[in-house]
């Protein structure tokens, strides 16, 4: 699964510092334009999970303590990078950050 996967979630994990990460991957495969209008398709889908279905699989977390990790084989977009959070204006007072780790691939 990755970015280009828009209709699943990569992976989840519980963070560090409590609460949840979800991972979008990111494998770098795309074009800068193809890359960038997948990962808002991919946002778009995270956030409806968030707001949706989280709480029948995580009833113990708060969806504002839900944090998106985009891991990235190659640098994020500029574009992508001015993106550090989302809010929905049907979910009043919840905000989920948006932060991105480079995580070069061996293999590329």
């Amino acid at each position: 699964m990755t970015i280009a996967d828009e209709n699943t979630i990569d992976m989840i994990a519980r963070a560090s510092e409590g609460g949840l990460k979800l991972v979008i991957v990111d494998d770098g495969s795309l074009d800068d334009t193809a890359r960038f209008e997948a990962f808002q398709k991919k946002l778009q889908n995270y956030f409806r999970y968030i707001v949706g279905q989280l709480k029948d699989d995580h009833p113990e977390c708060d969806p504002n303590d839900v944090t998106i990790t985009v891991a990235c084989a190659v640098t994020p977009t500029e574009a992508m990078q001015k993106i550090t959070g989302l809010v929905h204006p049907g979910a009043p007072g919840l905000s989920v950050s948006v932060v991105y780790e480079v995580i070069p691939s061996r293999f590329g």
